[in-house]
């Protein structure tokens, strides 16, 4: 009977680990076709295409602190990968540009909310920085973007953990 129950937690963990996606891409995805990517890093969030070269999501985090875009050629194989949240990013977001405009930039934001009386709509990105900053997109009703700053967060929604 131990014997059953120690075999039967073993596949369990076997079933669990197969199931995983990986956080964050690795350069051991460079070259992998697109099953194999999902395989590794889940499916993504949305998919497109930018001048022949296929644009994949991958929004990690429950605050989505990372966004990785990864890039595939004719062939669905892996050309490179990028976290796209990132202050040159945020920079180069605009007033009037439209939201569409932003998520081929930043991808989706996963914080947002809406404005009282249907003024539209606000997104707001962590992203790693020591100073614990968020960058703050306010969309209009038409969904073009009315204002952009970014915002210090503190207390216990502040938790910085820096790579290296």
């Amino acid at each position: 009977m131990k014997r059953l129950s120690l075999l039967a937690a073993i596949l369990l963990i076997a079933i669990a680990a197969a199931g995983c996606a990986g956080y964050s891409p690795s350069k051991s995805v460079i070259g992998l076709d697109r099953a194999a990517l999902v395989v590794n890093m889940g499916q993504p969030d949305r998919e497109y295409l930018v001048d022949g070269v296929k644009v994949l999501h991958f929004p990690r985090g429950p605050a989505g602190s990372h966004t990785y875009f990864v890039y595939l050629d004719d062939n669905d194989r892996v050309l490179r990968w990028e976290q796209v949240l990132t202050e040159d990013r945020f920079n180069s977001i605009q007033t009037g540009m439209t939201k569409d405009q932003v998520v081929q930039i930043l991808g989706v934001s996963k914080i947002t909310h809406g404005l009282a009386r249907n003024r539209g709509s606000v997104w707001h990105s962590r992203y790693e920085n020591p100073q614990c900053k968020s960058f703050v997109i306010e969309f209009t009703p038409e969904d073009t973007i009315r204002s952009t700053e970014y915002r210090i967060r503190s207390g216990r929604r502040c938790k910085y953990v820096g790579i290296g």
